[in-house]
């Protein structure tokens, strides 16, 4: 990682130990589980600002093009390399370890709702910003921005919070194997290939496609930190490119989670530890809820090293 990248991401990093260590150390525990409640208005408020500042990056029909044409790429290839990776790797394991026994799995699709409908309030978010900011003033639609913190601000308080959260991740030493690492590696391996398949395909810049296939499904932090670091436009792409690979993998999870659960959570990236962990609860054997605890856990860890890392 270069001196810039290393800078550049200090204040995420240095957020994230901050939270962690007040939760291990300082905060009692009751206060610690109150200030994590604080992570869905944050996220509420974060989006509406990069909605806000997107607004000037979409302004034109071309803008708007890019920004589908390139996140649809995105979210095809590095979604769908990853889980070739794993499924490749159950055929050559076969028979799969996961056991049965007093283990029923349900499959009550009325659980996609929560998850569909925490999409669609991220996408409402940064509608409301987009909104806000080019809404004209005498229609009582626009906002005047001064009195707003900035996003980045918004963003170091959320990576103490995420400290905070992490810090209950309780990862145990025997669940520490290369069968557990092997899908957060084959998810940044995968996620890399998807990538470099559309720079292949496109000529877009192959530095800014590795970023927009770094976030794993963390749409909150990458739009905002390939935002900063690049172009609100990227921004933009970022933000579709996780979400569309968040509700990919709620999807496949139900359809393979019984057979071949790591391919679910390899589309889930980051978020297999928080917001798509009930559906890995729900569709998925009881064996698996580890995978997903630690595939999200070090994939959340690495997102923004490498989003920096390509970008700085």
């Amino acid at each position: 990682m270069s001196m810039d990248a290393a800078l550049s991401l200090l204040p995420i990093l240095g957020a994230v130990t901050i939270g962690w260590v007040l939760a291990r150390s300082l905060f009692p525990s009751t206060l610690a589980n109150s200030l994590i409640r604080l992570i869905g208005p944050m996220v509420g408020l974060l989006l509406f600002l990069m909605g806000m500042e997107f607004a000037g990056a979409l302004a034109s029909l071309e803008a708007i093009g890019y920004v589908l044409r390139v996140s649809s790429l995105l979210v095809l290839t590095t979604t769908a390399f990853p889980c070739l990776l794993l499924t490749a790797l159950a055929v050559w394991e076969r028979p799969a370890r996961f056991s049965t026994a007093d283990d029923k799995v349900s499959f009550n699709f009325g659980g996609l709702r929560a998850p569909f409908w925490q999409c669609a309030k991220a996408l409402g978010m940064v509608c409301l910003g987009i909104a806000a900011s080019i809404g004209p003033p005498q229609l009582g639609v626009h906002v005047d921005t001064p009195w707003l913190p900035s996003s980045g601000a918004v963003l170091v308080g959320l990576m103490v919070l995420i400290g905070l959260d992490l810090a209950n991740v309780k990862l145990r030493r025997e669940v520490l194997s290369w069968r557990m690492l092997w899908v957060p590696v084959a998810v940044v391996v995968g996620s890399s290939v998807g990538g470099i398949v559309v720079h292949l395909a496109t000529g877009e810049d192959l530095r800014v496609l590795l970023a927009l296939s770094s976030g794993f499904g963390w749409f909150t932090l990458s739009s905002a930190l390939v935002g900063s670091l690049s172009s609100e436009l990227h921004g933009a792409t970022a933000l579709l490119v996780d979400l569309g690979r968040e509700l990919i993998a709620i999807v496949l999870l139900y359809l393979s989670g019984r057979n071949n659960p790591n391919v679910g959570i390899a589309a889930a990236g980051a978020t297999a530890m928080d917001s798509t962990l009930p559906i890995v609860r729900q569709a998925c054997h009881r064996e698996a809820v580890p995978v997903a605890l630690i595939s999200g856990f070090f994939l959340t860890l690495a997102a923004p090293f490498l989003i920096t890392s390509f970008l700085a």
